[in-house]
């Protein structure tokens, strides 16, 4: 079972099973306390992270501490913690060029926490041991390290790998996109009837 939690314009996941849950992204540096409140009893065994912008790891390291669990990313993003400028981001539609132009103002202000994360992701990665029954896919493009959770029922968790803002599209700001156009094929060859995305609400896999 997969529970969306929206904290501004963000959104991260609880990812449930018969064994635990994963928690997938953090949101913002000012959202844990609320991400805290919603996930208190649920088991959370793991922390993953889909990719390293701020908007999606701010909170890792408070709640890491409190539910005493490790954190999860790839390793071609972990250089971004804690330096958010590094990803340099494109668009080539006129909202995306319009996130992209306001996107590095926001990557330099913003809060950042900084941590090393103890697990390093990879492709078809096995998620059971954390209760789950789910494998790690990875989606570069939006980030070099960008990764979903496909679980065996048929739901994905993508991060920025695709958005719905104003309409379902491939990430509308990217730091490839060539291979970001690969991972959204990638994500609508899956087999998953559900898509849920980083920003925006859940999109069906017609």
């Amino acid at each position: 079972m997969i529970e969306r939690l929206k904290f501004g314009y963000a959104n991260c996941y609880l990812l449930s099973g018969e064994g635990g849950s994963i928690l997938i992204d953090t949101c913002n540096y000012k959202d844990g306390p609320g991400i805290m409140k919603r996930i208190e009893g649920k088991n959370v065994k793991l922390i993953l992270l889909t990719h390293g912008h701020f908007d999606h790891v701010s909170s890792a390291k408070y709640l890491a501490k409190r539910l005493n669990v490790p954190i999860a990313m790839s390793k071609k993003d972990v250089y971004l913690i804690g330096s958010g400028t590094a990803s340099v981001l494109q668009g080539d539609t006129l909202i995306g060029k319009i996130i992209s132009y306001f996107s590095q103002g926001v990557l330099k202000k913003a809060t950042y926490s900084t941590f090393k994360p103890e697990i390093l992701l990879k492709d078809g990665q096995d998620l059971s041991e954390y209760g789950v029954k789910a494998h790690v896919i990875t989606l570069p493009g939006h980030t070099k390290g960008s990764v979903g959770v496909l679980t065996d029922d048929g739901e994905i968790v993508v991060g920025d790998a695709m958005f719905n803002i104003i309409r379902p599209t491939g990430s509308r700001i990217f730091e490839d996109k060539k291979t970001m156009k690969k991972s959204v094929e990638r994500i609508k060859k899956s087999g998953a009837k559900t898509i849920y995305v980083g920003h925006g609400k859940p999109i069906k896999n017609h």
